[in-house]
């Protein structure tokens, strides 16, 4: 996308005499938009938070110096120059829920330190499944390269103080092959080596052939044939390099092999056994690059010596492990990279799972560090830990479902996290077929701060003891069921039904609970209960709303008492709530928690499984009510996939926070704010802040006007939370913004004030095609 500083304003579109599809499709998207705002300005003011990164966290005495950041379970590594510093800080990116986690470099104490800084997310574009950065242009900016449908896509960085990017190629990569240019593929579950193998100054593509088996060297042509590394002209060297092959249905390797030869061949009829990552390494340090390859379904990276070069390679010989001593050894399906982590000059071996599969990985202690000790030209590796970065942050495997109540009865607010479990094994059953079994605790933070200054110290790691009950999808929730002055706990689980834990340790003392009682009054859900206590009709007693994997709601209205409740099924639809987005999956794993407004107002939110929160308001007690959508992506948080939304006011400062987990078993943590009235004045002149955009519905272009003065941070925002775009902005000067390379559907224009992050608005933009 090009911005240009302009020195006028123009609504008019130059199209003077538009296409007649043009106008169908105009008239067809402004009935869509008729649904959204009006497209001027329209003000965030029902919630206002800040990311709330520095509230305390202590594990087993231990204060977590990222303890909001959001865990980790898959993970790739990139070094970038985040802060302009002139030292790399670290770019991490979580497949499950396609985060970009940035973290800022430090030395502390003669120790290397990172430090989580969501902030430099907004630079950054969207990512899937995985993401190499790498300057192809040789400017001596870092580019990045990811995963999209066909094979690669590559995002060039214009920026100069900040990143800024802007797609390089459209739609992926080509490359030449026999005598078509056609999609260089790499698939989702293929990890590519980018490198300049041939020392000419670009970058070269390794690849495994589209089914598996052999690997392709793209050899890339852009110095020979422009005199500049600044393009991507690829040509298909070799379909066999390395001359070895993959088994397609395990992880045996066979030397010197390829598919035109006297070597092994595999049938077209044979099961594929399709998922490989590439690490290149020169293990035996004699400058010719070896391998390190990991295979789906696997623990362990086969390491394969090269007897050739880096452009003509021949793998000879395939060590039993690496490193020798404490070797990688990770479910499932280990990607290691060579990267120097600790910005100590020397490259360290970092690993961790890949696979997609959100039931294959480790979950917790799947972040490998290994560092070079060597100072001659052979590395050896030492495993300095196996939770790099996890430790420092809340992390509790598969999973995170944050509930705020308090447990101990002192007035303070504490915090339980449930999972959707704890890796316990890993194995291939009779049909060779990997499954991994986990099982769910409960953590208990307790608030051993003040009201108004917040920590959390873990006291527990297997609160109630759940983990011998050997489920998956631990969700609590707390109220004094039975009248005695203490909280009682209904825990939902990947099962669908519900366990009751009576607490018999009364009023102001640690929780002891009794025996659970399973199958609590025969409540079910499809799976995945995920309930709430609350007295929702205003009769005194505690009522039962439910999520489930289905992404609807249940009403269980308490029939009973106060002290005796008997819970009914009003409706499995409650409010019209269903969070499933269709388009990508049939089940929407809703999580519902309330939060009031200003006024008092009771507000819904819903978690999902696509990570997007949603928030319902007007909510009535009506058998059949439809509740109103007031946010179809509330606040535009992007935490990940499978969120669990939890609010309470930590500081008692008289505005909710929000805790928000995630599949990757963290916490991110929002403090509330004021969020100011309706129309957020401009603190010059008392007026509304207004962005003017037009055209809007936009095929190609808009012109975008911040009527305040100022300077302003501009991201565009697509349905899913993804930033695709991000400029600064002056106040009272027109950029113009295109839209070629977006596809078409609804956007957000955010701009947010530098210093004021009070003075925000959202604009609806539609993209037609």
């Amino acid at each position: 996308m090009q911005w240009l500083i302009l020195p006028t304003f123009t609504f008019l579109n130059d199209r003077n005499k538009p296409e007649m599809k043009y106008f169908i499709t105009l008239l067809s998207w402004l009935s869509l938009l008729l649904l959204h705002p009006d497209v001027r300005g329209q003000e965030l003011n029902d919630f206002e938070f800040e990311q709330w990164s520095d509230l305390p966290v202590f594990w087993n005495g231990v204060h977590l110096h990222n303890a909001w950041a959001g865990g980790l379970n898959n993970v790739q590594f990139g070094r970038f120059d985040l802060d302009g510093d002139g030292l790399d800080d670290l770019l991490v990116f979580d497949r499950h829920g396609d985060r970009l986690l940035p973290f800022l470099f430090s030395i502390q104490d003669q120790h290397a330190v990172y430090t989580y800084a969501p902030y430099y997310r907004r630079f950054f574009p969207a990512m899937n499944h995985w993401f190499q950065v790498a300057d192809y242009n040789g400017d001596g900016k870092p580019d990045i390269f990811t995963y999209t449908p066909g094979g690669i896509m590559v995002y060039k960085n214009t920026g100069d103080h900040n990143p800024q990017f802007e797609k390089a190629v459209d739609p992926y990569i080509t490359s030449l092959q026999g005598s078509i240019y056609t999609n260089l593929l790499v698939t989702y579950v293929d990890y590519p080596v980018i490198a300049d193998l041939d020392g000419d100054g670009d970058l070269d593509i390794l690849t495994f052939w589209g089914l598996g088996s052999w690997v392709e060297l793209h050899r890339n042509m852009s110095v020979e044939e422009t005199g500049s590394a600044d393009s991507l002209l690829f040509r298909k060297e070799t379909g066999c390099w390395g001359h070895f092959a993959e088994n397609p249905e395990s992880n045996i390797i066979y030397l010197d092999t390829c598919y035109a030869g006297g070597g092994v061949r595999f049938h077209a009829n044979d099961p594929k056994h399709t998922g490989s990552t590439f690490c290149l390494i020169d293990i035996d340090g004699n400058q010719v690059l070896d391998l390190l390859l990991g295979d789906v379904d696997y623990p362990d990276p086969a390491p394969l010596i090269n007897a050739g070069s880096n452009m003509e390679a021949l793998m000879t010989e395939q060590l039993p492990q690496y490193p020798l001593t404490d070797p990688v050894y990770l479910w499932s399906f280990p990607l290691v990279q060579h990267i120097d982590i600790t910005n100590s000059g020397r490259k360290d071996l970092v690993a961790s799972p890949f696979d997609p599969s959100l039931v294959k990985s480790r979950g917790s202690d799947c972040v490998w560090l290994y560092e070079d000790v060597s100072s001659g030209p052979v590395p050896e590796f030492e495993l300095v830990e196996k939770s790099f970065l996890q430790n420092t942050m809340i992390d509790i495997g598969l999973g995170a479902y944050p509930v705020f109540a308090d447990v101990n009865g002192d007035g303070l607010t504490d915090m339980v996290a449930g999972n959707y479990g704890l890796y316990d094994t890993c194995f291939m059953n009779n049909t060779g077929q990997l499954k991994c079994y986990y099982y769910s605790r409960l953590y208990l933070f307790i608030n051993t701060g003040t009201a108004e200054s917040p920590e959390f110290t873990l006291a527990d790691d297997d609160f109630a003891g759940i983990s011998a009950l050997s489920i998956q999808g631990a969700y609590p929730a707390f109220a004094d069921l039975d009248g005695d002055g203490d909280l009682d706990m209904l825990l939902g689980s990947d099962s669908g039904k519900i366990l009751f834990f009576d607490n018999i340790a009364g009023a102001g003392a640690v929780p002891v609970f009794a025996e659970p009682i399973p199958d609590y009054q025969q409540i079910a859900v499809e799976s995945f209960s995920t309930p709430v206590l609350i007295d929702f009709d205003g009769d005194g007693d505690a009522d039962l709303i439910t999520g489930s994997s289905r992404g609807r709601l249940s009403y269980y209205r308490n029939e009973g008492s106060a002290v005796e409740p008997l819970f009914s099924l009003v409706t499995g639809f409650w409010g019209g709530v269903d969070v499933t987005d269709f388009q990508l999956s049939y089940t929407g794993y809703s999580v519902p928690a309330f939060i009031r407004n200003g006024s008092g107002e009771l507000n819904l939110l819903v978690g999902s499984e696509t990570g997007i929160i949603s928030r319902y308001n007007n909510l009535s007690t009506e058998t059949g009510a439809m509740f109103n959508k007031a946010d179809d992506h509330f606040m535009y948080i992007s935490e990940g996939i499978r969120t669990s939304p939890a609010a309470a006011d930590l500081n008692a400062d008289g505005y909710p926070d929000l805790a928000v987990g995630n599949y990757g078993g963290g916490i991110a943590l929002f403090k509330g704010k004021n969020p100011g009235p309706a129309g957020i004045p401009d603190s010059y002149g008392g007026r509304r802040i207004d962005v003017l955009v037009a055209p809007n519905p936009a095929m190609d272009f808009s012109y975008i006007t911040i009527l305040s003065d100022g300077d302003w941070s501009v991201d565009i925002i697509n349905v899913y939370g993804a930033l695709v775009r991000s400029v600064s902005a002056i106040g009272h000067q027109t950029i113009k913004a295109g839209w070629n390379d977006l596809p078409a559907g609804i956007y957000s224009i955010v701009c947010t004030k530098a210093g004021s992050p009070r003075a925000k608005t959202a604009v609806k933009l539609v993209v037609i095609r």
